[in-house]
């Protein structure tokens, strides 16, 4: 039984490490969905910026952005934190997107969302199948 109960231990927790999920920068993907589309699109999506300034070009940058304030408990007593969330899409004098910056990140990599569990079960049929769920792993008496 001792055997068993370390066997599935092992197994759910590789189950659990591999089904982690793992979180990356969202640049990449903006930057392929927005560059060159015109400046009207990104409003039409995202809505009225927080603000626009001047990209020291012809052009301006389009800047939206939230800030978190996350406020927590320690030994020494409260303690706050600002978090900037930013997304910045760089508009050129032709109105289309040139360039984009954000700060954003997003979970990937949930590859093995349900393999888990099922192959949790699956070793546990087995097992009781195979006879290795009896409580009886003592040797004989004779």
């Amino acid at each position: 039984m001792k055997k068993f109960i370390i066997l599935i231990t092992i197994v759910l927790l590789t189950a659990v490490s591999c089904s982690t999920p793992r979180y990356v920068s969202e640049e990449p993907m903006m930057k392929s969905e927005w560059i060159g589309r015109h400046h009207s699109e990104i409003i039409h999506t995202f809505g009225a910026p927080t603000r626009e300034v001047s990209d020291l070009s012809d052009g301006w940058i389009l800047v939206y952005e939230r800030i978190n304030m996350n406020t927590y408990e320690t030994e020494y007593g409260s303690r706050s934190e600002e978090q900037r969330d930013f997304k910045e899409f760089y508009i050129g004098a032709d109105g289309i997107c040139y360039d984009v910056r954000t700060n954003a990140m997003v979970q990937k990599g949930r590859k093995i969302h349900i393999l888990g569990p099922v192959l949790v079960g699956t070793l546990a049929v087995c097992l009781f199948i195979c006879g290795g769920l009896t409580d009886d792993d003592t040797e004989p008496e004779y």
